[in-house]
């Protein structure tokens, strides 16, 4: 196997810049290639022992779980942008199924079906005496969380 790698990253103005050390060349190359959106992926080139095709393995089962519950709280905070996100281009983004995406927004506190909690913040917000905007903000607000 190569020489393990390492990644650097950093803003264009220098703001901040950190490093990663220790990355297997295949983990390497398929973040590489992932992010430049790749399409022909490729078994690993780099690792040829089982050590080394369980250490590749490790590693990106790692990233794989972090990115996923990355993904997840992302999902969840698109959707508490307003109480009309748009949950299709959502699902597209996120490059999961609609149903799948339910599961995600449930699981985090995202009611499924926004019309009907934002039904009852009208209804909330009416028996505490708001009216006019002040109604209509309140329900978005309450909706939103």
């Amino acid at each position: 196997m190569k020489t393990n790698w390492f990644a650097q990253f950093g803003s264009a103005k220098k703001e901040r810049e950190d490093s990663v050390y220790d990355i297997t060349p295949d983990v390497a190359e398929a973040f590489i290639a992932a992010i430049r959106n790749q399409r022909n992926v490729q078994g690993p080139r780099h690792a040829h022992t089982f050590d080394e095709l369980t250490a590749t393995l490790a590693q990106m089962a790692h990233v794989i779980q972090h990115f996923e519950a990355v993904r997840e709280l992302t999902i969840a905070a698109a959707d508490r942008t307003s109480p009309h996100a748009d949950r299709k281009a959502i699902a597209i983004a996120a490059g999961m199924r609609p149903s799948r995406l339910y599961r995600v927004l449930e699981k985090h506190g995202r009611p499924k079906n926004r019309s009907k909690a934002y039904e009852q913040a009208v209804h909330e917000a009416l028996d505490k005496g708001l009216q006019g905007d002040d109604m209509w903000n309140y329900a978005d607000r309450t909706t939103e969380k």
